[in-house]
């Protein structure tokens, strides 16, 4: 069959045909505290926070969301969301169209600009601690938004990452071409469990959140912490090494 080349239509096509099995897991070695996300939940979650860049934020195909989110479910599904929309994700980008940050992230970023704060709580529940008077909390904007992506879909050609410096940002079949490769080189197989710590860096660390294990028909364990004790727990079958 004709091999996907937008997220969005591998995402739903997942869901379809698996989508009660984890897609993505993160666990956080320090407290225990431990979060898994099937297919069915990341295409539920896409679809919110695509409508929400759309519609909340007025993105429009092609403009660039800021991420400051650590390893984290979260960058998982900001990731998914952006490229739902067709919005292009920019890791630690100041002059992004939109800035979208943790909370400790947020209180850290110098800006005059309003942030888009994302909660790290275990299940998404709202941010209780305060924030910088120019952040906002956007849990409820996103959880209001409708389970179905209203907009036209994203297509091979949309933009889809842009790192930071002065390298073009790559489209959806280019961003899904490079998460397979990078997959087989990580030696992670259909089905495979994908390890993935606050060690890896670069382009490599937004690719394997989220496009590696979709385009590789794999799952992913993101891990904040000294990730030695998960991989035998999460049975993980390949690591993420930095290049």
């Amino acid at each position: 069959r004709a091999r996907v080349s937008d997220v969005w239509t591998l995402l739903r096509a997942r869901a379809r045909e698996s989508g009660g099995a984890p897609l993505v897991t993160y666990v956080d070695a320090r407290s225990g505290a431990r979060t898994e996300l099937s297919a069915t939940s990341m295409e539920n979650a896409a679809a919110k926070i695509a409508n929400a860049l759309r519609d909340a934020f007025e993105l429009e195909p092609g403009d660039s969301a800021g991420l400051f989110l650590p390893v984290h479910w979260q960058r998982a599904a900001w990731c998914a969301g952006a490229w739902t929309a067709g919005v292009v994700v920019a890791p630690l980008a100041v002059d992004a169209d939109v800035i979208v940050a943790g909370p400790d992230e947020a209180t850290a970023l110098d800006a005059t600009r309003d942030i888009a704060v994302v909660s790290l709580h275990p299940f998404g529940l709202p941010i209780t601690d305060a924030l910088p008077a120019h952040a906002e909390d956007v849990t409820l904007v996103v959880r209001q938004q409708p389970d179905a992506y209203l907009f036209d879909p994203p297509g091979a050609t949309d933009l889809a990452l842009r790192m930071s410096g002065d390298a073009p940002a790559i489209d959806q079949a280019e961003l899904l071409q490079r998460a397979r490769a990078r997959g087989a080189e990580w030696g992670l197989e259909p089905g495979g469990r994908l390890l993935v710590d606050e060690s890896l860096d670069g382009i490599d660390a937004w690719l394997a959140v989220l496009a590696v294990p979709l385009a590789c028909r794999a799952s992913v364990v993101l891990v904040s912490g000294d990730a030695s004790s998960v991989a035998t727990q999460e049975r993980v079958t390949a690591i993420a090494t930095a290049q």
